[in-house]
C-alpha cells in the first residue's frame, strides 16, 4: 500500500481553490503543465510510500494516540510559489499564510510518535503547501516563470483544522487515486 498522512480540506476550501487553479491555468495555458484534479487537493503531513499492511495497522495505531494530544488550529490559504524555486519551477503551490508553524509542529510530532514505529524521520521541516500543478514540459516552465512573476494571490480564506488522515494512493493509467484510510480527530480542546 502506498500511503501518506494529510490534513484535507472542507469543500467550500476546495472550491475557493479550484477558482484560484483556474485563474491560474487561463493565464498559464496547458502546454506543458498537468493541472491536480480537486480531489486530490490537501496538505502532506508525511510520506510513507509503500507500506506493507501490518506495519499500516501500527502506523495508524500510532497516529491515533497523537490525536488525543492534539488540539485543533486554524490554516489560511493563501501565496503562490514553485518547487525547486520560482525560475525552475516543476510543481505549482499555494501555502498558507496562517498556520503553517501548526501544520510544521503537526508534522515534526506526528514524525517523531512514528520513529516509535520504525518509520524513518524527515531530515527537512514541513513547508505547508498545497500543489495545483506539475510541470510536464519546457513551454509549462517558461509559462509558469512569466505567471509567478506577475502573479499575487490574495488568501483564499481559513479553515478549521480538526483532524488529519492517513491516504492509500493507488496508481492507475488516469492518475493517483486517493483513498482515506484513517481519519485521526483531535480530542483536546
Amino acid at each position: 500500500m502506498r500511503l501518506f498522512f494529510a490534513v484535507t480540506l472542507p469543500d467550500e476550501m476546495l472550491a475557493r481553490v479550484c477558482e484560484a487553479q483556474g485563474r491560474l491555468r487561463d493565464a498559464i495555458g496547458d502546454d506543458g503543465i498537468k493541472w491536480v484534479r480537486p480531489q486530490q487537493f490537501h496538505y502532506t503531513l508525511k510520506f510513507l510510500g509503500e507500506t506493507h499492511r501490518e506495519k499500516a495497522y501500527r502506523i495508524a495505531e500510532a497516529a491515533q494516540a497523537l490525536g488525543s494530544t492534539s488540539a485543533p488550529f486554524t490554516v489560511e490559504l493563501g501565496g503562490l510559489g514553485a518547487f525547486p524555486n520560482a525560475e525552475r519551477p516543476s510543481v505549482v503551490w499555494i501555502g498558507a499564510t496562517q498556520g503553517a508553524a501548526d501544520l510544521a509542529d503537526l508534522a515534526e510530532r506526528l514524525d517523531a510518535v512514528l520513529a516509535g514505529v520504525g518509520v524513518r524521520r524527515e531530515k527537512e521541516p514541513l513547508k505547508a503547501h498545497l500543489t495545483i500543478a506539475r510541470i510536464r514540459g519546457y513551454a509549462g516552465e517558461r509559462a509558469v516563470v512569466r505567471a509567478l512573476r506577475h502573479a499575487e494571490m490574495e488568501p483564499l480564506g481559513q479553515f478549521a483544522v480538526r483532524d488529519f488522515v492517513l491516504m492509500q494512493s493507488t496508481l492507475k493509467p488516469t492518475g493517483s487515486e486517493y483513498s482515506i484510510i484513517e481519519r485521526v480527530r483531535f480530542t483536546r480542546e
